[in-house]
């Protein structure tokens, strides 16, 4: 009997996704684990991998369409087995036509295009649609996730032709395009370290798909959640020395501080269970594991991978799985695992010279703890004015359901384990 594949909800917010591309052809053999389609959510763009064997029998939902989560997208099977008929929505129908329609047109310019568009260098520049302008102005059709995918290894995407529907770059022209060298452009880490282009003056442009759902999240957060706001400082001299004498061992490759304040927030976490809740429905919503999430900067927005149970986990195991986590991130290829079921998040921007900020709460949790940068600066440190390095962890709850003695209580934990990191081993 031929098996349905469905459409998977592949983040917490995710309702509904667009097919951006197959990448299997009905008739070809799968195998567990392969990737069959990629697919547009509310947060990124992402694969659908199979979870059986057999023979990709027939596609429900071709590229362009967007269907709701649960619903069936293909069939496979054995060879020669009769494929059920699937109703697809009226809607999702009406938009893969209607894209199919344009996409021989979409390319083209206005004239008032062509006169607002500056000429730009070789790399192609967001146009905050997920698309992206050449240097002649016109639109180059392009996923996001094929856009991440050729930042990160130096992809000139000016320069290929794309095989998704109406000559869309899809991820797999990426893929090729890496495995020719000569092709690679010398200036990709240049553009990677620029910031983000603004808007040309006087231009309106759409936000991206991602860039909307940050926008609602957050005015959804700061309208419902009540916030209340504080700050510790952690002197960090000891974490410094630790960090030092575990770099150089195979294990902890890649380890930076957000790996073992991700190892102290779980661990005060479990001290301090109420700071890992959410408010739900008039209700306390108490998780069973703690599952924190990494905020995790992109080139027009954010993702929030999660370390599932960190409280767990070693130290070691968690620089592993958070490093590749974020790595998958910043590629544009997360998994769908990656990006759901947090419980409480971290934002790091401990690398730039700001020394605290606030966060807003990720909605369906209680709590966000922010992190500054580490800076040297005079301390009284028992009795003696010395200087110390010193960071400030400033934690955002919902005084919904925490009040302020425990978010203190968990600062001070906080504070503890950080200021004697060795507990962080055990």
């Amino acid at each position: 009997m031929a098996i349905e594949v469905t459409m998977p909800q592949l983040s917490d917010t995710m309702s509904e996704g667009k097919i951006l591309s197959w990448l299997v052809k009905e008739g070809d053999k799968v195998a567990r684990g392969d990737a069959l389609a990629e697919v547009a959510t509310d947060k990124a763009d992402l694969e659908i991998e199979s979870f059986n064997e057999g023979t990709l029998l027939k596609i429900h939902a071709p590229e362009g369409t967007t269907v709701t989560v649960g619903s069936v997208i293909a069939h496979i099977g054995e060879e020669g087995e009769n494929v059920p008929e699937v109703k697809q929505d009226k809607s999702s129908t009406e938009e893969s036509e209607s894209e199919s329609k344009s996409a021989s047109t979409e390319n083209e310019p206005t004239q008032q295009e062509r006169s607002s568009q500056a000429p730009q260098a070789s790399a192609a520049k967001d146009n905050g649609s997920g698309d992206s302008t050449d240097s002649n102005g016109s639109r180059l059709k392009i996923s996001p996730l094929a856009k991440n995918l050729a930042l990160s290894h130096g992809i000139d995407v000016t320069r290929l032709e794309g095989s998704g529907e109406g000559g869309r770059i899809v991820k797999r022209d990426i893929e090729a395009a890496i495995n020719k060298p000569q092709e690679q452009s010398s200036t990709a880490a240049a553009r990677q370290s620029q910031p983000l282009p603004a808007a040309a003056p006087g231009s309106t442009a759409p936000l991206s798909s991602m860039r909307q759902t940050i926008a609602n999240r957050m005015v959804q957060s700061v309208n419902e959640i009540p916030h209340f706001f504080m700050t510790t400082k952690v002197l960090m001299d000891e974490c410094i020395k630790v960090r030092s004498s575990l770099k150089p061992l195979p294990q902890y490759e890649g380890i930076t501080f957000n790996h073992l304040i991700v190892k102290a927030a779980a661990l005060a976490l479990k001290t301090h269970p109420r700071i890992n809740a959410a408010y739900r429905d008039n209700s306390l919503v108490q998780p069973g594991g703690i599952n924190i999430g990494v905020v995790t900067a992109l080139e027009d927005g954010l993702l929030i991978p999660v370390v599932k149970n960190a409280d767990q986990l070693a130290l070691a195991d968690i620089v592993f799985e958070a490093r590749g986590l974020v790595q998958r991130a910043r590629a544009g290829r997360p998994k769908g695992e990656d990006l759901t079921g947090g419980t409480f998040s971290i934002s790091n921007v401990g690398n730039l010279a700001v020394e605290s900020f606030t966060a807003i709460i990720n909605p369906g949790q209680g709590a966000i703890l922010a992190v500054g940068a580490i800076e040297e600066e005079p301390v009284v440190v028992e009795g003696e004015l010395v200087i110390a390095s010193v960071m400030r962890l400033t934690l955002s709850v919902d005084h919904r359901i925490i009040d302020g003695v425990v978010g203190a209580q968990f600062l001070t934990e906080m504070k503890r384990l950080l200021e004697d990191p060795v507990v962080l081993l055990a």
